[in-house]
């Protein structure tokens, strides 16, 4: 009995979050979709994100779908990586050239948007939308 129970709580934390990616104006290169846990790293510094999914683009919108999530805060951000140089090219401000987005299609006011603006609770299978944006 205990064991039925133990395993009817964990895998009531295993939630499904689908990320729906719009304004794809070339189909182009690949995307590059990024999760995060806390605002360390968010939103591009890979070697920080809790997890990570890359698709080859063969149409104009595409949805990612990361599997087996524990309730909590997340944010995610994503980019088109149009010449499949595996990184995202910046001008010499550090803006990107290259179309990108993060959750709640939030923007950054002189930099990048803040995790703060881009997070959102996952306590059941979630779907977001994020469309992407030249800078």
């Amino acid at each position: 009995m205990v064991f039925v129970l133990v395993s009817v709580v964990v895998f009531a934390q295993q939630n499904i979050l689908t990320v729906n990616i719009t304004g794809i104006e070339s189909v182009k290169g690949d995307i590059y979709v990024y999760l995060y846990t806390s605002e360390e790293g968010f939103p591009i510094e890979i070697s920080k994100a809790s997890k990570f999914e890359k698709i080859k683009l063969t149409k104009n919108n595409t949805s990612v779908y990361f599997k087996f999530l524990k309730s909590g805060t997340y944010a995610v951000s994503v980019y088109q990586d149009i010449d499949k140089n595996g990184e995202i090219n910046q001008n010499f401000l550090g803006i990107p050239k290259e179309p990108v987005g993060v959750s709640n299609n939030a923007e950054g006011f002189m930099g990048a948007p803040k995790y703060e603006d881009a997070k959102f609770s996952l306590n059941a299978n979630k779907s977001i939308n994020i469309k992407l944006s030249e800078q």
